[in-house]
């Protein structure tokens, strides 16, 4: 007997377009079905802050679900968010093609030897593991479709830098560095960061 295989897809949408067709209330029963047992800053930003934060523009939140072609079926299984934020690079990490670059779209202290470079941040990134969704997306997956988001915005605006942020975990890490980012400093927790275990974050850099 022929086995029937049923076509899905992944569908993004921003958080504001789903607050403004859906309401607020339908859309925080949404966001309370993520849970993210590996990182609790990624599950308590979705689930408290990112509605906050995508009202006052702070950054931008987008949904994917996983889908199939009849639409029968859909489930919500991560997200990302991204922001714009003013770093600073040193210039011994750049290779001198990656230091030609960026001279092109920041401010270069020869004083200090830093690069200065305003630059789109994928502030949170992760899946949602409720009922097993997490199995449907891949991390590369999901990654990549944040990339592919900033690509386009930056298709507009200009600029080929894009910056994260990560624990200084070794699977972490190696996850990132797989997908073609490069560590370029770290960043002391603030105040509020009580979901994140350390004193610091780790950052890398991709350049595309």
């Amino acid at each position: 007997m022929e086995q029937l295989f049923i076509k899905t897809h992944f569908v993004e949408m921003n958080l504001s377009d789903i607050i403004e067709q859906l309401g607020e209330d339908a859309t925080k029963s949404i966001l309370s079905s993520f849970s993210c047992p590996l990182n609790k800053d990624v599950e308590n930003f979705i689930r408290y802050k990112a509605i906050e934060f995508s009202k006052r523009t702070l950054a931008k939140t987008h949904l994917v679900f996983w889908e199939t072609e009849d639409q029968k079926s859909r489930e919500f299984v991560g997200y990302y968010t991204i922001t714009s934020k003013v770093i600073t690079v040193d210039r011994n990490v750049l290779s001198n093609n990656e230091a030609r670059k960026l001279r092109n779209q920041g401010i270069f202290d020869t004083s200090k030897q830093k690069f200065m470079i305003s630059a789109p941040l994928i502030a949170q990134l992760g899946k949602n593991f409720t009922s097993g969704n997490d199995t449907l997306i891949s991390g590369p997956d999901l990654l990549q479709m944040a990339v592919n988001k900033i690509h386009k915005i930056q298709k507009d605006m200009g600029g080929r830098f894009m910056y994260l942020e990560c624990e200084d975990k070794e699977k972490l890490l190696t996850f990132y560095q797989k997908c073609n980012f490069k560590v370029f400093g770290k960043r002391k927790l603030d105040k509020d960061e009580t979901d994140v275990n350390g004193k610091y974050l780790i950052q890398l850099f991709a350049m595309f």
